[in-house]
């Protein structure tokens, strides 16, 4: 009987922590079809690949940047990054008034880069950025 008890109570732990651990995944999962989309159309045609995103923005980004600011955003990527390689995610933070959504990629121009999506408690994207990762030479010994 005790063997009983504390089998159901090893089971029960477990579903309850597995439970736990995945009640994030649907606001990830939103918040990677965003990043997609945005990383899928800096190489497509401003105006159209903007549209496709632009209802996942929070209202202050996309008044701020708009399609203008999108094609500014695409034209600066290209000229100091270059085109993309690959993408992959490396990083989900929670926090209180938010989500960071990070990924690490490489470029033709730079090795690596970290391209970073914050969003609100609304699942709206707040900030996009790219962060190019210099590496440094090692110091010299004395």
């Amino acid at each position: 009987m005790k063997k009983l008890v504390l089998l159901l109570t090893t089971l029960f732990t477990l579903a309850f922590a597995c439970n736990a651990f995945a009640a994030d995944g649907g606001d990830l999962n939103k918040e990677q079809k965003t990043a997609d989309k945005i990383v899928a159309s800096l190489n497509a045609d401003a105006a159209t690949a903007y549209a496709g995103f632009a209802s996942s923005l929070s209202p202050e980004l996309d008044k701020n940047m708009g399609e203008k600011g999108f094609a500014a955003i695409q034209k600066q990527v290209k000229e100091q990054l270059g085109t993309m390689k690959t993408l992959k995610f490396v990083n989900f933070r929670r926090f209180d008034d938010g989500d960071v959504v990070e990924y690490v990629g490489s470029f033709s121009k730079e090795k690596t880069v970290i391209v970073r999506f914050i969003f609100d408690k609304s699942l709206k994207l707040n900030t996009l950025s790219f962060i190019p990762v210099k590496e440094q030479a090692p110091a010299e010994k004395k």
